[in-house]
């Protein structure tokens, strides 16, 4: 991979850090809707607990893994690209082409 400066690693890691809010509120508001149809008595509150452990242990798990213990904000960023959490408009200009082979990898 190619060498990024630290204004280039610095706009990768917020748009990572953009990415994974995004997730995260995406991966909670499921876990909401759930909690609402328990409440509404659609489902049962081991619908719920079934849908919070799931939550838990695949994707929020899945999040973090990606986000925060890779440590790496080139495949964060393409990979958030890749399945449309973050426009390649919010990529400046000069780390785009730092991307380019890994979201197209992704994409795949």
């Amino acid at each position: 991979m190619k060498d990024m400066t630290k204004s280039q690693r610095r706009h990768l890691n917020e748009l990572a850090g953009r990415a994974y809010e995004r997730e995260l509120s995406d991966a909670i508001d499921s876990v909401h809707r759930e909690i609402q149809k328990w409440k509404d008595n659609e489902i049962s509150c081991w619908d719920v607990d079934k849908k919070i452990h799931s939550y838990h242990d695949d994707e929020a798990r899945s999040l973090y893994k990606t986000y925060v213990m890779l440590n790496e904000p080139r495949v964060a960023v393409a990979q958030a690209v890749a399945k449309g959490t973050l426009d390649i408009s919010e990529v400046k200009e000069d780390c785009r082409s730092l991307l380019e082979s890994l979201i197209a990898y992704y994409r795949e």
